[in-house]
């Protein structure tokens, strides 16, 4: 992405909007006057382009209890927590952090995300910011002071945040009734749609970098110099000669450096293989950590969630989720004994999880019980 376009994304009050209806793109004109639905800008369009791509290619985590003095710490303790989450992605999906200045998310990606960009390659290469609904949501009603609020989109699973903290799940309203009683809500959270979002974006209330996405593979490559390019080049050169004389008394200095450098970088891609991240020594603990215990399949998270989903039924309500390196714990309400048993039933289908039934226990007028999981 060009320079110029990054000066772009403070908070324009009309821009081109980018979205997708059954992964089919649509551009919408945004202006005081509302939004309307137009023809593709062109290669060079006049405004500002956002897109907003679908929410289903991500798992965003809200981490916790992270410490550390400066952001550079902060990331890489969130980065540590999704990772031990999602300890051996397959290929095409991919963690990441993100980092608005106000805090910090953790998500993971799936594989569909890759086609989907390289379908959509030619209409996204023209956006200044990609965002999701719940990226822009998330942004928004923190500008707005709202604490407890949901999105939902037809064949998505819902998002529920409620200070800061985030749940996905597949129920109804009444489920969200429950979900925000168990927090303690007094009100319903509030329902947040796409179009209320774009409307507070004309307004000017939050700037784009507070919900953009980073994603490598739609990075450009400048194909010319731009104007603040060529006069940062140009300062660059004039401290380079002032610099000239300095540079040769702390010439060898810097080769010694370099040395101690190169070796130490030669360690870590011994213990950890060449692409070692940012921060090899809190990965260098997490492996020691995880050394001996670690299943080297892994787990799909993603689709334990949906074998979870599939054989629950409707009136289900999971308490906690406890995962390891190969067994976990799931710990959920259900409405009665017959349903238990209908339900494990169900989850003797799995060829990958092997399912127990470890304690079960009336609750009021509900069952409780606890599940072990091997994988």
């Amino acid at each position: 992405m060009s320079l110029l376009k990054l000066f772009n994304l403070s908070a324009p009050r009309d821009f081109y909007l980018l979205c997708f209806r059954q992964d089919r793109p649509v551009w919408e004109l945004c202006t005081d006057d509302g939004k309307k639905e137009i023809e593709p800008p062109g290669k060079r369009p006049r405004l500002p382009v956002l897109a907003v791509i679908p929410d289903r290619f991500f798992f965003f985590y809200q981490p916790r209890g992270l410490q550390g003095k400066s952001r550079k710490h902060l990331r890489s303790g969130a980065e540590l927590q999704i990772r031990h989450l999602f300890p051996a992605p397959a290929p095409g999906e991919g963690v990441g952090v993100m980092d608005t200045g106000t805090d910090i998310l953790g998500y993971f990606r799936s594989a569909g995300l890759e086609e989907f960009l390289e379908k959509q390659r030619e209409n996204l290469a023209l956006a200044n910011t990609i965002t999701t609904p719940f990226l822009l949501g998330r942004a928004v009603m923190f500008s707005r002071e709202t604490h407890a609020w949901t999105l939902h989109y037809p064949g998505e699973s819902r998002i529920l945040s409620i200070h800061g903290q985030l749940e996905y799940f597949f129920g109804d309203e009444e489920e969200l009734q429950q979900r925000a009683g168990i927090h303690g809500l007094e009100e319903e959270p509030e329902h947040v749609q796409l179009d209320d979002l774009i409307q507070d974006l004309r307004l000017g209330n939050v700037p784009w970098n507070r919900f953009r996405l980073a994603l490598p593979e739609l990075e450009e490559e400048r194909g010319e110099t731009s104007v603040l390019f060529r006069a940062a080049a140009a300062v660059l050169f004039i401290g380079l000669l002032f610099c000239g004389g300095e540079f040769v008394r702390y010439q060898s200095l810097e080769s010694q450096r370099s040395q101690w450098a190169n070796a130490l970088g030669s360690l870590y891609a011994e213990a950890l293989g060449p692409d070692y991240g940012p921060d090899p020594y809190g990965m260098l603990m997490y492996r020691a950590d995880q050394a001996g215990s670690r299943d080297e399949r892994g787990l799909d998270f993603v689709d334990f969630l949906g074998r979870l989903s599939r054989a629950a039924p409707e009136d289900l309500q999971v308490q906690s989720i406890s995962l390891r390196a190969d067994s976990g714990t799931v710990q959920a309400t259900i409405r009665d004994y017959d349903q238990m048993e209908r339900f494990l039933e169900s989850l003797e289908a799995s060829e990958n999880y092997d399912f127990t039934l470890d304690q079960a226990d009336s609750s009021g007028e509900r069952v409780r019980m606890t599940l072990r999981v091997r994988y």
